[in-house]
C-alpha cells in the first residue's frame, strides 16, 4: 500500500508541474510566429484586437504588442525574436525551467546580483540552445521588484 502512495504522490507532482508549465507554455507566443513577416505580425495582431507598436526610435525593430504582454523584435522585416512578460514569482520560474529542461535539455544557468543605486540587482538568466535558434527564462529583481519573462528567438545577422 505504501509502494501505491509513493507511485501516486509522484504522478500527482509531474501533473501539477505540467499543468502550471502548460499554463504559461513559452511556445504559445501569443499566436506570433518567428520567421514570419512584419505584415503578417501585423495582421495576427489586428485580428486579436490588438496594436503593433515601435517601442523607441532610439531602439530600431523593437516593438511592443500593446494589449498583450509581448514584445517582439523585427529586422529586416521578419520577425525574429518573441518576448513575454509573465505573472509569477520563483515557484513559477522554476516551474517553467524544469518544464522547458524536459523538453529542450540542460540549458546554461548565469546568476548575477550586484549592488546599486536603486538597491541590489540581481538577475537568473536560463538559456537553452535549440536547432537555429533559442529560449530563455529570466527573473530578476531591482530594488525587490520582481519580472519574469520568456524570450524565444532564431538565429540572425541583424546590421
Amino acid at each position: 500500500m505504501k509502494l501505491f502512495g509513493t507511485f501516486y504522490l509522484v504522478n500527482a507532482f509531474y501533473l501539477l508541474v505540467a499543468s502550471i508549465a502548460h499554463a504559461s507554455d513559452p511556445a504559445d507566443l501569443g499566436g506570433f510566429i518567428l520567421g514570419s513577416s512584419l505584415e503578417e505580425a501585423q495582421s495576427h495582431a489586428r485580428t486579436q484586437e490588438w496594436t503593433l507598436a515601435p517601442i523607441s526610435e532610439n531602439l530600431p525593430g523593437s516593438w511592443t504588442v500593446e494589449g498583450t504582454n509581448l514584445s517582439l523584435f523585427i529586422c529586416n522585416g521578419t520577425v525574429k525574436s518573441i518576448k513575454e512578460k509573465l505573472e509569477g514569482d520563483f515557484e513559477e520560474f522554476t516551474a517553467l525551467v524544469f518544464s522547458m529542461q524536459l523538453e529542450l535539455g540542460q540549458p546554461e544557468i548565469k546568476i548575477l546580483s550586484l549592488p546599486s543605486g536603486v538597491g541590489v540587482i540581481s538577475t537568473i538568466d536560463v538559456r537553452f540552445e535549440m536547432a537555429g535558434g533559442g529560449a530563455s527564462v529570466q527573473l530578476q529583481s531591482i530594488g525587490g521588484n520582481r519580472t519574469f519573462s520568456t524570450n524565444r528567438w532564431i538565429e540572425s545577422e541583424c546590421p
